[in-house]
Order: structure tokens, then C-alpha cells, then sequence
């Protein structure tokens, strides 16, 4: 049985070396429908993966242009691109650009995962070895997280590092595509599968078979003397 809920962590109290108390608060509705199954828990050792609910990212902002020094794109066709734009300004104290101004930008989790079931294209960084978006979706159809870490060969930590690296390397371009949804459309359409001749194939075997009618007939006219 596996319970997801989003708390938030209240307290950490360290009583002695063999025990620590950890206090989570849940002021939304995450465990509603879910009492029962948390109260036959009760006493017993569980285990709790404890994730992020948000991820951030800081961007940097050229206060003389305000543009922003690095962006990370989402083009039309879903390929994406990290720009930088060169700057403009002079360093004139030697101790870098003071009209740089670094925003830290906050995203969702869910706002990441469906940029990840959304996007059209998917360029995984090196130390990723998952497919995020078939976890995600298997995850969101109610499969256990053991059973999708056993079909990659995986440890249940080791599937959710890969997964969270992946969120986190995503969450920009997410943010991204979150403020300009109206000017970028995935497609939903499937490619068109490859042409496999069987409409050739069709027209060769009816041309065959014309042949064999025919000669059919041939032989039924050599039979008939008359």
C-alpha cells in the first residue's frame, strides 16, 4: 500500500541519539479518502520518501535592458535551448556588472510534471537513466513505486533521484512554458508510421490472382472442342 500526501514538515525534534520526532502538518485536502489506510498504519515502520512540492531556479536579470541574462526556451516545435544574452554593460569598478539582479523563481511540482506529460519533446540531461514521463504517468495511474523501480532495474531511492533530478532540470523550461502556454502548442498528434507496402503487396496479389483467373479460362477453352 502506498499513501501520498503533501504536509508540511512542523517540527524536528531530536530526543537522543535513538529517537527523533518529526511533526507533519496537513492544512489542504491531500488526505482526504486516504484516513483509513493511514490509521492501519498506525505503530508500524513504514518508509517515507520525503520530496519537494516545488522547485527553483535563479535567473539573472540585465537591470539596464531588463532582459534576462540566461533564459531557458521552449520552441514551437517542443526542442529546447538555454540563451544567453551578451551583456552590454561595462565593468567599470572591476567587481562585475551591478546592474545584474538575480530572481529566485519558484515552480510546482504538478506544473513540472505536466510540462513533462505535455512536452513533445523531451531532451534528457546525462544523469538522468529514466523515462520521466512514463514514471510519472504510471505513477499517476496508482502503480507502486517498487513495481516501476524493478521494471527499470532500479532501487526505489535510486528511480526517485533520477526522477527529482529530472524535475528539477525541467522546472525552468516549465516556467517558461507556463507564461507563454498561448503562443506554444504541442501537438497531439502521433507521427504517421512508416509506409509498410502493403498497398503494393494488395495490387500484386490481385494482378496474380487476375492472372490465375485467366488462365482458368484459357484451359477450359483448350478442353471444349466446340
Amino acid at each position: 500500500m502506498t499513501l501520498e500526501f503533501k504536509p508540511t514538515i512542523k517540527s524536528i525534534n531530536i530526543a537522543n541519539e535513538d529517537l527523533t520526532k518529526i511533526t507533519l502538518e496537513i492544512k489542504n485536502n491531500s488526505l482526504d479518502g486516504k484516513y483509513d489506510d493511514l490509521r492501519k498504519l498506525s505503530g508500524k515502520t513504514v518508509v517515507i520518501s520525503i520530496l519537494p512540492d516545488s522547485y527553483s531556479y535563479t535567473q539573472q536579470i540585465d537591470r539596464s535592458t531588463n532582459t534576462p541574462v540566461t533564459e531557458w526556451i521552449v520552441n514551437q516545435d517542443g526542442t529546447t535551448e538555454i540563451r544567453k544574452t551578451e551583456q552590454t554593460q561595462l565593468d567599470v569598478d572591476g567587481q562585475g556588472n551591478i546592474d545584474i539582479q538575480e530572481t529566485v523563481r519558484k515552480v510546482d511540482k504538478d506544473l513540472v510534471d505536466e510540462y513533462i506529460m505535455a512536452a513533445n519533446t523531451l531532451e534528457l540531461p546525462g544523469n538522468v537513466n529514466i523515462n520521466p514521463r512514463d514514471v510519472i504517468d504510471r505513477l499517476q495511474c496508482g502503480e507502486d513505486i517498487g513495481e516501476i523501480a524493478d521494471s527499470y532495474e532500479m532501487s526505489d531511492s535510486a528511480l526517485l533521484n533520477d526522477l527529482e533530478k529530472a524535475r528539477q532540470y525541467f522546472a525552468p523550461f516549465a516556467d517558461f512554458w507556463n507564461q507563454h502556454r498561448d503562443e506554444i502548442s504541442f501537438s497531439d498528434e502521433e507521427s504517421e508510421p512508416e509506409d509498410s507496402g502493403n498497398e503494393t503487396d494488395d495490387s500484386e496479389t490481385d494482378e496474380a490472382e487476375n492472372e490465375d483467373e485467366n488462365a482458368e479460362i484459357e484451359s477450359d477453352d483448350e478442353e471444349d472442342p466446340y
